[in-house]
């Protein structure tokens, strides 16, 4: 084959590469500008059941008798952000009822829920919308170290007040497993109980597992001093709103956490919860958890 015949050969086989490139170029931005529109474009057009489990600060009814509290005002301007309507569903429930309530489609949505492997088998998880604070705290007047920690209660024998169910990871299981077979686990129903078993004489506990909104909620003004953090040992743990996947489409979802994402910049989500929080309580935090 003579050298001339070759390039021409050569300059048609580049070209087309080049067409074929440009083709698959202008394909590949025609489907991201499709999916980029549809994720703009969506919205929740849908009425949603929210089941508020009625703990101050959390979820309570004000003296109107009105819906009021931090997870439940932050999950309504979430959701009317993404364009859902919302409805409260109010009847007490216990926390494993809740669970199979909502596989069971008697309400579509759960404030403050955790992302675990077993629940994403039946329902959807936001992205989170704030981090909840679980903190241990003791009294000041008992001068216990300050860098006590909850291992160091196991191995000293010292009591702690701690929740009968809910999930703090796989190492806190263990933990109040082996400090039930000892003896040394008080456990309490809701954060209210949780106050009166720290401040009781005598005391059911010397260092106590809790909610820290909650907790500082029911300690009232008064004896907001009469507390203290034992060291840094704060578990943050991210919530979410979890749905049932018979309730929502895929695009609802991608509705609902650009509606969060928007709040958080904006920091009308982070001004929703603070309102509900105690000053005291946020300098507490301020100093321990500095992003929050």
């Amino acid at each position: 084959m003579k050298k001339g015949t070759l390039k021409i050969i050569q300059m048609q086989y580049l070209s087309s590469l080049a067409g074929k490139l440009s083709l698959s170029v202008s394909l590949l931005f025609v489907v991201l500008f499709s999916l980029t529109v549809e994720s703009a474009e969506a919205r929740c057009d849908k009425t949603l059941t929210v089941h508020l489990d009625l703990h101050a600060p959390s979820a309570y009814l004000d003296s109107n008798g009105q819906v009021a509290g931090m997870d439940a005002m932050l999950a309504q301007r979430i959701l009317t952000q993404a364009g859902c309507k919302v409805e409260w569903h109010l009847i007490a429930m216990t926390g494993e009822r809740i669970l199979r309530s909502l596989q069971q489609g008697k309400f579509d949505v759960m404030i403050r829920a955790s992302k675990t492997v077993q629940r994403q088998e039946y329902a959807y998880f936001s992205e989170p919308y704030r981090d909840e604070i679980v903190g241990l705290f003791s009294r000041k007047q008992l001068e216990l170290p300050p860098t006590i920690s909850m291992v160091d209660a196991l191995g000293q024998q010292i009591r702690l007040i701690g929740p009968v169910s809910g999930w703090y990871g796989d190492k806190f299981e263990v933990l109040r497993s082996e400090l039930k077979k000892k003896g040394d686990y008080t456990a309490y129903p809701d954060a209210k109980r949780a106050t009166e078993l720290l401040f009781i004489e005598p005391s059911r506990g010397n260092l106590l597992l809790v909610d820290a909104d909650i907790f500082y909620l029911h300690l009232g003004k008064e004896r907001h001093n009469q507390v203290k953090l034992v060291g840094n040992n704060l578990h943050i743990s991210p919530a979410s709103l979890m749905f049932s996947k018979s309730s929502l489409e895929k695009s609802d979802l991608i509705a609902i956490n650009q509606a969060i994402l928007l709040l958080q910049e904006t920091g009308e989500l982070k001004a929703i919860e603070n309102s509900y929080r105690p000053q005291s309580l946020q300098k507490l935090l301020k100093v321990n958890t500095p992003h929050l």
